[in-house]
């Protein structure tokens, strides 16, 4: 069959470039490794983001304050906490052994008690983007809630406000006061008789932590909740957390090198017809359509077998999920691979030359990649960034691997980015074989 031999020359070629088949697929192996080890994640199935390393300095605050909210930081699992001085955290920010260092102001206790203003630094690794920037939502956060209650605290108890000039940080020693465990400081502040400047504090404490009590059960009350689930397959639920940083990188790079791939196959039409073999098979009984299918085909396997390797090689090395069931990848890398055919077989069809080609197509690469999800996951994307990238196969493409690969969801849940990348791959497709034929009846191939 016509078709069929020419299916088989051109993949022969390309099995035969060993360096595109290294470029094509060691590359997106490489930086797949690179970025998922960078964010924490682990060779060998080893999943999920590693606890941020931060130093924390408070010279002032009790050890047992210290103790309590080192632990508190650890068991949310986000953090690894140090406590250092000054000196050492700056040392250990500079040198990247931490990602940032969150350092709380002198006599932090007496100042927090007289409702003094408490500035709380942080200091950021510049090498560590990401996680240093993590630190520092996670504290904005924290400080603007603070700061809510606050307001809402000074609001209803004026009386409680401390007064101008007013100060206990020589009376009230927190490090002796706040010594040993929760139930030492507990008895000294109930045996406070014979320490006036403990009980005052004692009372003050007590009668502030009333009006917070009050406070708290007012706003506990839930008029408006929010209850987020994940909903996998019977079977098919993961733990809590369990995320592999590498289901989110792979794909992504997949499809940007695939287009690559996909573009270098299109771009045979060019030398074909520079070599005059075009004209020569336009000669024979083969028609415009088997040829234009010819190429196409062999373009779409190309991408199959592409994808399928990085895919395979991605479930050894990383434990990229596979998917919920044999066939949702499968079908996902099929419709992938032929939207990239109808898409850069246009391209080549419409370009003049070879050289225009290959600039046309890197821009249009380049740009799908920026809008369609390649350099971030696509549910991270700005509402205004996806806008664009709707108009690009390779954000349907991504979003497709997103719900089955990250997701483990089915084609059920796949259903829109999957129709939308066969309307595409069908819709190309005619239009190539009408521009091909528009092209060779007025001599545009010769």
């Amino acid at each position: 069959m016509v078709i069929a031999s020419l299916v088989r020359k051109d993949i022969k070629r390309i099995v035969g470039d060993r360096k595109a088949l290294v470029i094509s697929l060691a590359l997106p192996l490489l930086l797949t490794t690179i970025m998922g080890l960078s964010f924490g994640g682990g060779m060998g199935g080893s999943s999920g983001m590693s606890a941020i390393p931060i130093a924390m300095v408070a010279d002032d605050m009790p050890a047992m304050m210290k103790e309590r909210l080192a632990e508190g930081l650890q068991e949310s699992e986000f953090f690894s906490v140090t406590w250092v001085d000054s000196a050492g955290a700056d040392a250990m920010v500079r040198s990247g052994e931490v990602s940032a260092a969150v350092v709380f102001p002198e006599d932090i206790t007496a100042s927090f008690i007289d409702g003094k203003d408490v500035p709380v630094a942080v200091w950021k690794d510049p090498g560590s983007p990401l996680k240093s920037g993590i630190v520092q939502q996670i504290l904005t956060r924290m400080i603007v809630r603070f700061q809510a209650g606050e307001a809402a605290y000074q609001s209803l108890w004026p009386e409680d406000r401390p007064e101008e000039g007013g100060s206990s940080e020589e009376a009230f020693l927190a490090e002796e006061y706040f010594s040993g465990d929760f139930n030492d400081v507990w008895k000294r502040f109930r045996n406070a008789d014979s320490d006036p400047a403990l009980q005052a504090a004692g009372d003050r404490f007590m009668n502030v932590m009333d009006h917070q009590v009050a406070l708290s059960d007012a706003l506990s009350v839930e008029q408006i909740t929010l209850k987020v689930s994940d909903k996998a397959p019977a079977g098919q639920a993961a733990k809590a957390g369990d995320i592999n940083l590498f289901d989110y990188f792979l794909p992504s790079f997949a499809v940007f090198f695939l287009m690559f791939a996909v573009a270098g196959g299109a771009r045979d039409v060019h030398r074909e017809r520079e070599q005059l073999t075009l004209q020569r098979q336009l000669l024979s009984p083969m028609t415009g359509t088997q040829f234009i299918i010819a190429k196409w085909l062999a373009a779409t396997l190309q991408g199959v077998l592409q994808l399928g390797v990085l895919f395979a090689a991605g479930a050894l090395l990383f434990q990229v999920n596979l998917g919920p069931d044999s066939y949702s990848l499968f079908l996902t890398i099929v419709l992938t691979s032929t939207a990239a055919a109808s898409v850069f077989m246009l391209l080549a069809l419409v370009s003049p030359s070879e050289k225009v080609m290959d600039n046309l197509s890197t821009v249009v690469i380049l740009v799908s990649a920026m809008v369609g999800g390649n350099f971030m996951p696509v549910d991270s994307m700005p509402v205004w960034l996806k806008s664009f990238g709707q108009f690009v196969f390779n954000y349907w493409a991504n979003l497709s691997f997103s719900e089955v690969v990250v997701k483990n969801h089915g084609l059920s849940e796949a259903l829109l980015p999957t129709l939308i990348l066969a309307s595409v791959s069908v819709t190309l497709f005619v239009v190539n074989v009408v521009v091909f034929s528009v092209r060779a009846r007025r001599g545009g191939l010769v």
